[in-house]
């Protein structure tokens, strides 16, 4: 479970972290709910005592009216209502009750609805602009003398105006009415509202007192908001204004078809919800941190108990490496001092030696082979002396060890610093290397004796080679030898006998025959020098300077050099002038007239009408001439053969064998390849590649 705790801490710490996150949200929620529940409730109660203190206003100027409803002096205006001295006179007494009873405006309408007097205490209001005539006269019908209260509406200046009428009655009847104009605004005043707000709204849903929105309620603005359910399934509605959210409510007032809507503010129940969120937070972080902190104390005292458990372990883990380990372990003290011997080291040193109290220096006679060792081991006894260790290494050292019986036996000496729990020294390591000495002196005679066997058989081999180099230079000799030979002996004996005629000719006076065979004797001396010189091409230097040459014009150099030869041939070259390759241009054309006449030649001799085909291929800055005829080809046997030279195909008197080995030469010459090889058809085509011009 420890380890599992320590494996998968990471995950667990995330994992807390989740729960503290989600449980801040939880709390955050639930506490938002129980806020906003409780602010519902509070503002049914405030909407309550806003219709009562609204009420309460209201019935104060419910008699206000009819105060001057039977006043004589009225009466008698309302009889006479053109008399001046009367209308002076109900003017004063409105203005007076206007001052008296601190409402707006006080008017004398007749029962038409047509205005008659006004207090005007207010210039700019205008009873026309808010109430139609014809519905206060309507109303005061309806009415039939009881209070009323109307509410109108200017649509220009965005604003409402509220009367108060009441009826006056002359004995001729219905004979008009006197309103007064009240004002509510001061309710908004009284009422404590912080961050909430009060909008009050008429019959008409239009806005008529508000309270701190400045004209920022729009005519729908009942329309903007979302309902929103509680988890007390109450039901209500959210509004949302200047970037912050309202919880809507309203109450209706039937009688008079007003309507109260009271806006609670959400943002200081957010930001409750919020530090209630947090403080619970903190609680359960702080839980949390103390679980983890007992968690973490109680781990650390199980890793205790644990690390003993593994040390104990790892110790008798370790007795029992060192006890069973094949190489000999040596403890050695500051001085050089032997406190520890395994079973292998004693056994290395002897098992009758007495190794506590004696140094490794007893254990190392001094010769040639200990020098290194022994210079270390004594170092330690110099170190010892100053109070220090040291940092140095003695690493795969080979000495010769000395048991307690005084026999040697080589060793693989290793000494490194070691610090132990209490003390400081050095570890020694002992491995015996008789076996491994011995095989590496076997071994070391098998090696001298293979190496003068594989000097044996590579003197052999030499002799071998240069014996088949000779033959084989013979055997190439001989058959350039027969060739050339059966090549000039031809020539030679048409020579002779020509010579002959020649002589009997002129002895019997007839020099135009004699001119006539030395005519014959010049080209049977023309053919020997061409024989001649097609082996001196062999030797031929490379050429000094390549320059652009067209391929085109090397062709058609090529075959007007064959003459009739090339006659009958049918071409099928696809060449232009601007193909251009960096060569020398007699070389080049050597190169094709030898292709040329080695495939008329060859369709020649199967009596068939020879036909070439030359392409060419770009790549990678070089241009590739393919040469292709409708000869018989060659077989692949014979196609690793075919530029050495005299390979020839031919029979002995046919020809040397040289043409394609002197035109593979010429193409290297010109930093070019010359390759024959076999299409997908078994046809014979040759490629000569060239640097691109």
């Amino acid at each position: 479970m420890i380890s599992q705790f320590r494996k998968h801490r990471l995950f667990f710490l995330s994992l807390g972290c989740v729960i503290l996150t989600l449980l801040f949200f939880g709390v955050n929620t639930i506490a938002y709910q129980a806020l906003i529940i409780n602010k519902h409730s509070e503002g049914q109660d405030q909407l309550l005592d806003y219709v009562i203190e609204l009420r309460n206003e209201l019935k104060g100027y419910h008699i206000l009216p009819y105060a001057l409803a039977d006043n004589p002096t009225l009466l008698d205006f309302m009889e006479n209502p053109k008399d001046e001295a009367l209308t002076q006179q109900i003017q004063r007494q409105l203005e007076d009750l206007t001052h008296v009873s601190k409402t707006l405006d006080w008017f004398i309408l007749s029962s038409q609805g047509d205005l008659l007097v006004s207090s005007e205490q207010s210039p700019h209001f205008k009873l026309d602009d808010y109430f139609d005539k014809q519905s206060l006269s309507n109303v005061l019908k309806d009415q039939q003398g009881e209070y009323i209260l109307v509410s109108g509406y200017n649509a220009e200046l965005s604003k409402s105006a509220h009367i108060v009428m009441a009826p006056v009655y002359t004995p001729s009847g219905l004979a008009g009415a006197v309103v007064v104009r009240i004002n509510v605004n001061d309710l908004i005043e009284r009422w404590n509202l912080s961050d909430d707000l009060v909008v009050m709204t008429d019959q008409n849903s239009l806005i008529f007192l508000a309270s701190k929105v400045d004209r920022l309620l729009i005519s729908d603005w009942l329309s903007n908001y979302s309902n929103v359910q509680f988890l007390n399934n109450t039901r209500s509605k959210i509004y949302h204004l200047n970037n912050e959210s309202y919880l809507l409510q309203n109450v209706t007032l039937d009688d008079l078809k007003w309507q109260i809507h009271y806006l609670s503010n959400l943002k200081t129940i957010q930001k409750k919800a919020q530090n209630i969120a947090f403080i619970s937070l903190g609680i359960f972080a702080l839980i949390f941190l103390f679980w983890l902190y007992r968690r973490e104390r109680a781990l650390k005292i199980a890793s205790k108990l644990e690390n003993e458990i593994l040390i104990a372990d790892s110790a008798l883990r370790q007795r029992a490496l060192i006890e069973n380990t094949h190489v000999g372990l040596l403890q050695l003290t500051k001085s050089g001092e032997i406190s520890f011997a395994n079973p292998m080291g004693l056994s290395y040193l002897g098992k009758s030696a007495q190794l506590n109290a004696r140094y490794l220096q007893d254990f190392l006679p001094n010769c040639p082979e200990n020098h290194t060792a022994l210079t270390f081991v004594q170092s330690l006894q110099e170190a010892e002396s100053k109070d220090t260790v040291l940092t140095s290494n003695l690493l795969g050292q080979e000495a010769m060890l000395q048991k307690d019986d005084g026999q040697l036996f080589p060793a693989l000496l290793s000494v490194s610093p070691l610090e132990w729990s209490d003390s400081q020294g050095y570890l020694v390591t002992l491995i015996d290397i008789s076996k491994r000495k011995k095989a590496e002196l076997n071994l070391l005679e098998a090696n001298t004796r293979l190496e003068e066997r594989v000097l044996e058989r590579t003197k052999a081999l030499e002799v071998a080679q240069q014996e088949l180099l000779r033959t084989e230079k013979l055997a190439a000799i001989g058959q350039m030898s027969t060739a050339i030979a059966h090549e000039l002996n031809q020539p030679l004996t048409g020579i002779r006998t020509l010579a002959y005629s020649t002589e009997l000719l002129l002895k019997r006076q007839e020099p135009e025959q004699a001119l006539k065979t030395l005519v014959d004797l010049e080209s049977l001396v023309v053919r020997m020098q061409k024989l001649t010189s097609e082996l001196k091409v062999l030797a031929y230097r490379r050429p000094e300077q390549l320059i652009p040459t067209s391929i085109k014009m090397a062709v058609n150099c090529a075959i007007e050099s064959l003459g009739d030869d090339a006659h009958d041939v049918q071409w099928d070259i696809e060449l232009q002038d601007s193909d251009k390759v960096i060569a020398e241009p007699t070389r080049l054309e050597r190169i094709f007239a030898n292709l040329i006449s080695n495939s008329v030649q060859a369709c020649n001799e199967l009596k068939i009408p020879p036909r070439i085909q030359i392409a060419l291929q770009e790549e990678d800055g070089y241009i590739s001439i393919n040469y292709q005829d409708n000869g018989p080809g060659i077989d692949k046997a014979q196609l690793a053969h075919i530029f050495e030279p005299f390979f020839t195909t031919k029979p002995i008197g046919k020809g040397l064998g040289l043409g394609l080995a002197i035109s593979a030469n010429l193409a290297k010459d010109m930093n070019g390849v010359l390759k024959a090889s076999h299409n997908s058809a078994a046809q014979l085509v040759f490629r000569l590649t060239l640097l691109k011009a």
